[in-house]
């Protein structure tokens, strides 16, 4: 599938990345930004020393003048603790890779004279949905919405759309530890009413449709893609 826009990748290397860079074909035009080696080695694969100087460094030298792109930021971290447990520290880190990471790609992208962009950062239901011991990630992926719901606001005006996908939990190796046991596993497929788990080819058509012209008049939004974990409660009272 070639979308016929610039798409740039952050976190490429990830496991829910893995799906979009399978499905992008050979002519598409991609950048893939990562620390570690993307494994389908098809697209350009810049690798950064961290999200932080290096990767404000190469988003002021990318020419994208004139440009239509779309940047879809995979980059992202999880620390599940009550707050009284919580390390200011460990705050710090999950906001400084699941939001800040957003702030720093956004301040660079949109100082460059682009003739379209499609922006998608990713939310949580966590977010809107309250988990035990979530505080940290739900607070970063909460500031994401904000983020992005004014963006859409303030650059509408030039066409630039942007929007956020909201997951429940993702099989993945981030989230193997919850659940890679039987009891985990399963706690897990109870919390949403479809009793199961969402793998990262679940996200896939959204992120595709997200990224390329069909959503042109969607922006601001955040679409949740968690087995109705959001809003509904599928337990039955007897």
């Amino acid at each position: 599938m070639n979308i016929n826009r610039k798409i740039i990748i952050f976190g490429a290397s990830s496991d829910t990345a893995e799906p979009l860079i399978d499905r992008l074909s050979i002519d598409s035009d991609v950048i893939c930004i990562s620390r570690n080696k993307v494994l389908n080695d098809k697209f350009e694969n810049i690798l950064l020393e961290d999200y932080n100087e290096s990767l404000t460094k190469f988003l002021s030298s990318l020419e994208l003048d004139n440009e239509n792109v779309s940047v879809i930021n995979f980059i992202g971290s999880m620390i599940l603790k009550p707050l009284h447990l919580l390390k200011e520290n460990e705050m710090l880190e999950i906001m400084d890779v699941n939001f800040m990471t957003n702030y720093r790609i956004l301040s660079q992208i949109l100082k460059k004279n682009l003739s379209d962009l499609s922006y998608v950062a990713f939310s949580s239901v966590a977010a809107n949905y309250g988990l035990a011991n979530h505080e940290a990630i739900a607070s970063a992926k909460a500031a994401n919405e904000g983020l992005i719901r004014s963006c859409a606001s303030s650059y509408g005006h030039k066409s630039y759309r942007f929007n956020c996908i909201a997951p429940s939990l993702i099989e993945t190796k981030l989230t193997s530890r919850i659940v890679g046991t039987e009891a985990g596993r399963k706690a897990v497929e109870n919390m949403n009413p479809l009793k199961k788990i969402g793998s990262p080819e679940d996200l896939l058509e959204c992120i595709i449709w997200l990224l390329s012209n069909n959503s042109n008049f969607v922006t601001g939004q955040t679409i949740n893609i968690g087995g109705g974990l959001n809003n509904i409660n599928s337990r039955i009272v007897q």
